[in-house]
């Protein structure tokens, strides 16, 4: 059996792949899991052959940033989104108890219930408001259980095909009129930073739940506009709810981020610095 300090499951998306980058960059041991182009191929419903994986190497800390989170089809195939969201996240839980890992679970602001204009702390009421958050909510009972875990609710996005900073930037540039909402309020961040500070968080002697976005909220309109004065272009778009969805969303889902400063010692970006890093990726 062979020993690692990291193991990254979902490692070829946004998160997981900018996590290992890092983690090669500081010369960090760990391996990899993902369906194609990975350490171990392997399709993630598939547990017994994950089970082989950890009966074979042991980790100090595993990261799981596999998830389904295309919120339309988690309302409309929830059995299926529930293999990944939730039922992989319970065989994970078994396997840190079993093999003595951390467990570090990436979840998603989407949980909580928000109060118009207010920050939400650790400690807020979360609710179900559609399919995926439900998925969410349920994955993070499991962990509960652990003595050695950690969750982390954030909202990030990156440079690659089909990201929310990839489809505006992409509009901004062709011109074309989008909507935008006007009453959807996050602490979004650059996926580089949220990469790094998963990271140095797991490092730490931390459990339980932690919030990690940008420092202060804005609308998902004022961030789009922010976008395009850092690109010095101009937005087409219409200012609208985001009731328009035929699906329920959060929309008061700002993070307060006073716990994981406290925690690993240094602050977390305002929206404007997150909003330039991503900007960079693409000039």
């Amino acid at each position: 059996m062979k020993d690692y300090e990291f193991l990254i499951i979902g490692s070829r998306g946004l998160l997981g792949s900018k996590i290992v980058k890092i983690l090669k960059k500081k010369k960090i041991d760990h391996l990899t899991v993902a369906r194609k182009n990975s350490n171990f191929n392997l399709n993630l419903k598939n547990f017994k052959k994950l089970n082989k994986f950890f009966l074979k190497n042991r980790f100090r800390v595993v990261i799981n940033c596999a998830a389904i989170i295309d919120i339309n089809y988690c309302e409309k195939m929830f059995d299926e989104a529930s293999i990944i969201n939730c039922k992989l996240v319970k065989f994970l839980s078994e396997m840190s108890k079993k093999f003595d890992f951390k467990f570090v679970q990436i979840s998603t602001d989407h949980v909580y219930k928000g109060k118009k204009f207010k920050l939400n702390h650790e400690k807020s009421e979360v609710f179900a408001i559609n399919k995926y958050a439900e998925t969410k909510i349920l994955a993070e009972k499991y962990l509960k259980k652990l003595k050695n875990f950690l969750i982390i609710r954030t909202n990030f996005t990156g440079k690659k095909k089909d990201t929310f900073i990839d489809w505006l930037i992409k509009s901004i540039k062709t011109k074309k009129t989008i909507n935008l909402f006007n009453d959807m309020y996050t602490s979004t961040m650059d996926v580089n930073t949220c990469a790094e500070i998963i990271i140095d968080l797991a490092s730490l002697k931390s459990k339980g739940i932690y919030n990690l976005g940008s420092r202060n909220m804005t609308s998902k309109k004022n961030f789009a506009i922010s976008v395009s004065k850092n690109l010095n272009k101009m937005i087409k778009y219409k200012s609208v709810s985001c009731d328009i969805q035929k699906i329920s969303r959060g929309k008061n889902l700002g993070l307060s981020v006073n716990k994981i400063e406290k925690k690993i010692g240094y602050k977390m970006p305002t929206l404007n610095q997150s909003i330039i890093n991503l900007v960079k990726e693409y000039q």
